[in-house]
């Protein structure tokens, strides 16, 4: 299990999705062993004269029609009709060898399918997070996993099809591939995943040299702060502080240019935008080694997120983003500064975000989160309310599970679960704590080293059941 209260990353909301028909080169090659190179096998075929058939027309149509379909279905529905979307463009392209479309509508049939494939895979995965508990496990994760990876793969080799006349790939379908391989990325290991994301920064630098958009600036911003992120994680000390901060660095420049170009009024998302740059921000600030001047971008992230309030007040993503800066602004302070933040992530933050939605499980997260710091601060400093905090996390936490198929993947689940399990043990309510733990055993997902080393456990650990999950933990770990 990761540590315990681990900190929570807001998420990127998905502002701008894909973009639809109105490029580095040809090639996006990832280097390393595990290279995957897209490359287009022929130059784009010359504009055709032909009339085409009225089956190949015809087939075009129902593939598009299926498009449209799928795009307003949802869940296991959404992944049925997309797969026979693709199916429908690969005849259309099959029975185009016989008789070739223009050129134009060569691309856009190859347009499609990418973006069928691109949603295909984005299906599978909504699908798997929204599973019920019952249903998630990881084998379950890793199957559909192995499921999105060839679709987003053959996505991208779509979008490698859609040509300009100069034999480019068009604006429109870099910025495409790009989003591929950014939720590519995720599926992937941190090594893998950044040379994934290096190889989107590509797609979007290739795309902008074609025509500047505040979208795709958004996006290329998106994705250098993910591939920062992961830089942190694999890189060497001094070298992967430059890397990561130069990533930063560009990211923020990127969502600068990005701010500069948008307008509300003409309808461009610009609160997501904000949020977004607020989220990456946070993050900046996270892996900052001097607290002050941590202190100074978390200040900047929580102003980028209240000004997205402003301009869009019924979205909980700004207001949970708020209340997770104000956490990690936290960790950096003395007790009586860290408990102000504290206050300020629930009445700024995450009371905003249940306002909005009473079920929202981030916030209700963050709410058990936040209860469960202040009370062991009031621990800390020999305050009576440490119990009411503990007992508040509990009943966030409690709430929280009665809702999992929102709080996404079956490690998140299996965090908030052992997080609700720490704060029963914090308020003497061992027998649900040992229940919780025992549910997280049987998921195989809890260690005899957690189970052993927190000191949340601390007042339990003698315990004939708590010994008992100790030695059955033993047992799963060598397999017996």
């Amino acid at each position: 299990m990761p540590p315990r209260e681990k900190a929570r990353h807001s998420k990127l909301s998905s502002r701008s999705g894909s973009r639809h028909p109105a490029p580095q080169p040809s090639v996006l090659a990832l280097e390393g062993n595990n290279a995957c190179t897209f490359e287009s096998s022929a130059a784009p075929p010359s504009v055709s004269l032909i009339v085409p058939p009225n089956d190949v027309c015809m087939c075009n149509a129902e593939a598009e029609t299926l498009q449209q379909r799928a795009e307003r279905k949802r869940g296991r529905e959404a992944v049925s009709a997309y797969e026979q979307a693709a199916s429908k463009f690969r005849q259309a392209l099959g029975w185009e060898q016989r008789s070739p479309l223009p050129f134009e509508r060569h691309c856009d049939t190859y347009f499609g399918l990418a973006e069928v494939l691109q949603n295909w895979a984005e299906a599978v995965l909504t699908v798997c997070r929204t599973l019920p508990d019952a249903d998630l496990t990881r084998d379950v994760e890793q199957q559909a996993s192995n499921t999105a990876q060839p679709l987003f793969r053959q996505s991208v080799e779509a979008y490698q099809q859609v040509r300009t006349g100069m034999q480019e790939v068009r604006a429109d379908a870099s910025v495409n591939s790009g989003n591929t391989l950014a939720a590519w990325a995720e599926l992937l290991p941190a090594g893998e995943a950044v040379q994934m994301l290096a190889s989107a920064q590509k797609a979007y630098e290739a795309a902008l040299t074609q025509e500047e958009d505040a979208a795709t600036w958004g996006n290329r911003a998106d994705a250098l702060v993910r591939q920062a992120e992961l830089l942190a994680e694999v890189t060497p000390a001094q070298s992967g502080d430059d890397a990561v901060g130069q990533a930063f660095a560009q990211a923020m420049q990127a969502y600068e240019k990005a701010c500069s170009m948008t307008s509300s009024e003409q309808g461009d998302d610009l609160p997501g935008l904000l949020h977004n740059w607020g989220v990456g921000l946070r993050s900046m600030a996270d892996l900052q080694k001097d607290a002050e001047a941590a202190c100074n971008v978390y200040a900047l992230a929580v102003q980028k997120l209240q000004a997205s309030i402003q301009f869009v007040r019924g979205d909980v993503a700004p207001h949970n983003a708020i209340g997770d800066a104000h956490v990690s602004w936290a960790e950096h302070l003395s007790d009586s500064d860290a408990m102000q933040h504290l206050h300020l992530a629930l009445d700024q933050g995450y009371q905003g975000a249940l306002h909005i939605s009473a079920s929202c499980g981030e916030a209700l997260l963050g709410v058990g989160e936040v209860h469960s710091k202040m009370g062991k601060l009031c621990l800390r400093n020999m305050s009576n309310d440490a119990d009411l905090h503990f007992q508040e996390s509990a009943k966030a936490y409690h709430r929280a599970l009665q809702f999992p198929a929102t709080l996404g993947s079956f490690q998140d689940r299996c965090e908030a679960r052992y997080n609700y399990a720490c704060v029963l043990c914090l308020c003497k309510r061992y027998d649900e704590g040992i229940s919780v733990l025992t549910e997280l055993q049987r998921r195989q997902a809890v260690s005899v080293h957690d189970l052993t080393s927190d000191p949340d456990f601390g007042d339990m650990r003698n315990s004939p059941p708590f010994q008992h999950l100790i030695e059955q933990a033993a047992i799963r770990s060598t397999g017996l």
